[in-house]
């Protein structure tokens, strides 16, 4: 018959996001998939208006409704409201 392959597509960021403090394995954001995970599961802080802007862009690029690098831009911007330390990349 036929063969079903599975193909995992994920949506990439032009730069990655690196959050200078934090656990390890939560430093390097490469799109918006790993940001929707970040801010789901491990923000660290209360959930301001940028927080919320960037969850919703987020979810919007990868329903390609909005440019990825929008949803990078708000996800940056919630960092930058929360204190989060940023390297420069």
């Amino acid at each position: 018959m036929y063969d079903v392959i599975d193909v995992e597509f994920t949506t990439l960021w032009t730069r990655p996001v690196r959050l200078a403090a934090g656990d390890p394995d939560d430093r390097m954001i490469r799109g918006p998939e790993e940001a929707i995970h970040f801010l789901a599961r491990r923000w660290p802080c209360e959930r301001s208006s940028a927080y919320v802007d960037a969850k919703a862009k987020c979810a919007a690029a990868v329903l390609h409704r909005v440019p990825l690098e929008a949803s990078r831009t708000a996800f940056v911007t919630a960092c930058l409201d929360a204190r989060l330390v940023l390297e420069q990349v």
